[in-house]
């Protein structure tokens, strides 16, 4: 059987999302350039502040993601206002949902406090956090939208919105942290106060175009109820993808933490490969979205071939650019971190870790693909617990034995992580196809289902 890509049908899905997640990467990586030029308790601030407040950010991500295939679903049924209705119910949940966020991060900001860091560093980072935390609301506001146009299969909006919001982020800490022109010098404190504009300006950008540009009548707004019903399917789907995530963001820290335990040259090493490696997985997301929307489309329009095509082909483009990636670390590894340091004991090691993000570039790509996938079929809690298992179970335990009890080092850290991403992609991939074929009343292997 000819393998067939689908080029025309994935990637105006994809790479918008890719470029736009590329954005938010950016911003991020001149949050830490610009203020490191203040000194060691600055960027040491910012770096805590950001670390307390990505995992809370990422909850609130995968709950957003709820909405997308809903809507993609209501799409392909051609039921516009029931497409209204989920993101006017979706708004809801996600504004509340960014008030329990901020207690969440505030939570784990006083935890912190007593793990022993730095005072100065801990005081450092308190207003700066207080403003992120803020930007919590208008940013969940604005993925509710942004999810609802990616349903209708519209990702070059969101695209275009989160590129100028990151732009005019990256602009405006230059202006409000250093007091260019006749702007304050307010330093760190700044650049929370950049994140916290330009996430305004994306809810509003991303919302006058679902209102006033047609993508959503007006009048379905207006008439649309906020009920149990589609508060509860979000919640079904949005809760176990916030999981999801958390349980990655996660097994990813904890290998952050057992190496430092190694040294500092060790945890550079790891940030370096890591902070690389992380390009790539921004395109399996992109992936990922694109599988969510055109299986949640299809299955709107009861087209199951289709939609497993539709997964066939991203699952195959997934596979072929990881691969490009894998072999372009492989052939770079002791080149590519001396972009990020010119020590060669930390370029050094990093290589090395390089060697291992090449063997699992792969499952790195295909578990992001095969859960925006699932999410597509609006199947969340099997594959959640596939997440548990594959990070919490296999991976973190691993990470420590190989890592630290038998001294393999940052290699036995990493090897550990290859092992349960590995462990995820098997496993969900299988999952999908099960479904799948029990949807055409076939067996998991394909053979037609036998009563």
């Amino acid at each position: 059987m000819r393998l067939d890509f689908q080029w025309r049908e994935n990637l105006p899905l994809a790479l918008p999302v890719i470029i736009g997640q590329i954005g938010h990467i950016a911003a991020s990586v001149a949050d830490s350039m610009m203020v490191g030029a203040l000194g060691t308790i600055p960027l040491a601030a910012v770096s805590l502040a950001s670390s307390i407040a990505s995992v809370p950010l990422v909850f609130g991500i995968g709950m957003a993601y709820g909405l997308t295939p809903l809507v993609a679903h209501a799409t392909g049924q051609k039921r516009p206002n029931k497409a209204v209705r989920l993101l006017k119910n979706a708004t809801l949940v996600n504004a509340l949902t960014s008030l329990v966020l901020i207690l969440f991060a505030w939570a784990l900001f006083t935890g912190v406090q007593f793990t022993g860091q730095d005072p100065a560093v801990v005081d450092a980072s308190r207003t700066y956090l207080w403003i992120v935390m803020l930007s919590y609301i208008p940013f969940m506001l604005y993925m509710s939208a942004k999810q609802y146009l990616e349903g209708l299969g519209d990702t070059k909006t969101p695209m275009r919105i989160s590129l100028y919001g990151n732009l005019g982020n990256i602009v405006l800490n230059a202006f409000l942290i250093y007091g260019w022109f006749f702007f304050p010098a307010w330093g760190m404190v700044g650049a929370g106060v950049a994140t916290l504009l330009a996430r305004c300006y994306m809810m509003v950008s991303s919302w006058w175009f679902v209102l006033r540009r047609g993508k959503a009548d007006p009048g379905d707004w207006l008439a649309a109820k906020i009920s149990a019903a589609p508060v509860s399917s979000l919640l079904k789907i949005g809760i176990p993808s916030g999981f999801q995530y958390i349980f990655e963001v996660s097994a990813f820290a904890a290998s952050a933490w057992i190496i430092g335990t190694m040294g500092a040259k060790a945890l550079a090493a790891h940030q370096v490969a890591i902070s690389l490696a992380s390009i790539s997985y921004m395109a399996a997301t992109g992936m990922g979205a694109a599988a969510t929307i055109r299986i949640g489309q299809a299955l709107g329009q009861k087209n199951v071939r289709g939609a497993q095509l539709a997964a066939s082909s991203l699952f195959a483009l997934t596979v072929v650019f990881m691969l490009l990636t894998g072999l372009t670390f492989f052939s770079l590894r002791e080149i590519l971190p001396f972009a990020y340091t010119d020590d060669v004991e930390v370029v050094s090691a990093a290589a090395a870790l390089l060697i291992v993000a090449t063997v699992f570039q792969v499952s790195d790509g295909m578990q992001a693909t095969a859960l925006g996938a699932l999410r597509g079929l609006q199947d969340v809690r099997i594959p959640t617990a596939i997440s548990f298992v594959a990070y919490y179970v296999v991976a973190l335990p691993l990470e420590w034995y190989w890592g630290r009890v038998l001294g393999w080092g940052a290699v036995g850290v990493w090897s550990a992580l290859a092992v349960g991403l590995t462990v995820s992609a098997l496993w969900l991939t299988f999952r999908f196809y099960r479904l799948m074929y029990r949807r055409q009343g076939k067996t998991a292997w394909g053979k037609p289902l036998t009563t």
